[in-house]
């Protein structure tokens, strides 16, 4: 079962995010800070990170980067309230995957998190 580290501030958003993800099949650890994200993945396998880029103690994309500057792998899924095109440039130039605009639906969410589940390499796969 894939899992997917949720990064949102919002309460209702991050509930309604988590349970539609979980009823899709995929584990969810939730988050509400940038900071939580870097000790969320702290020692586990994440799959996917769906980055909310409003967080109350850094900009999600300063946490993106952190995530990769601190070697993380996986897909980030970033969403945000602004997804114009310099916003978008701005959060792939962060090491973002893909963007996904507020509002958005749940099954667009859950369609953009399944298309970002890497497969296993070589290496992993044992």
């Amino acid at each position: 079962m894939p899992t997917v580290l949720l990064v949102e501030d919002e309460p209702d958003l991050a509930q309604a995010m988590a349970l539609a993800l979980g009823r899709a099949g995929f584990d969810v650890l939730t988050v509400d800070s940038g900071s939580g994200a870097r000790a969320g993945i702290g020692g586990r396998h994440v799959d996917v990170v769906v980055m909310d880029r409003g967080l109350p103690d850094m900009d999600g994309l300063e946490a993106t980067a952190s995530l990769r500057a601190d070697g993380f792998l996986g897909a980030v899924l970033v969403t945000s309230g602004h997804a114009g095109p310099d916003h978008v440039a701005a959060s792939l130039g962060a090491g973002a995957d893909d963007v996904l605009g507020k509002p958005f639906t749940l099954v667009e969410l859950v369609e953009r998190v399944r298309g970002s589940v890497r497969p296993p390499t070589v290496a992993e796969a044992g």
